[in-house]
């Protein structure tokens, strides 16, 4: 038997605490079973504002955003990048991030990784 998990969104690990303010995060590499991949999804309402500015120098993880349904705008250290289906946008360790969805919300795909943990 081949060895394949196959779950929709709603049927993940959810986060449950503080951070949730009106939207939903998915512990989706946890669900699957993935070991060493760092994976979540988030579904955000529309113009949601609660996505923590923050970067990810500590632990040298860079992360690659993926949206899978809507739009929205990563804003980064005074520059804005609009997020939307077929784009894909690796963000380095160090840089500071926000994203805002747009008017019909967002589902978000987030990846991470440490380059340095070869």
């Amino acid at each position: 038997m081949p060895d394949i998990t196959i779950k929709n969104l709603d049927e993940m690990e959810r986060y449950a605490g503080s951070f949730q303010h009106g939207q939903q995060f998915f512990f989706a590499g946890k669900s699957l079973g993935l070991c060493t991949l760092g994976m979540n999804a988030i579904r955000m309402p529309p113009h949601w504002d609660h996505y923590p500015e923050h970067d990810h120098a500590a632990d040298n993880e860079e992360e690659l955003y993926i949206s899978l349904e809507g739009s929205g705008t990563l804003h980064a250290e005074g520059h804005t990048y609009p997020m939307q289906r077929g784009f894909l946008i690796r963000v380095g360790a160090a840089t500071k991030r926000k994203i805002v969805p747009g008017p019909e919300g967002m589902t978000l795909l987030v990846l991470s990784n440490r380059p340095d943990s070869g």
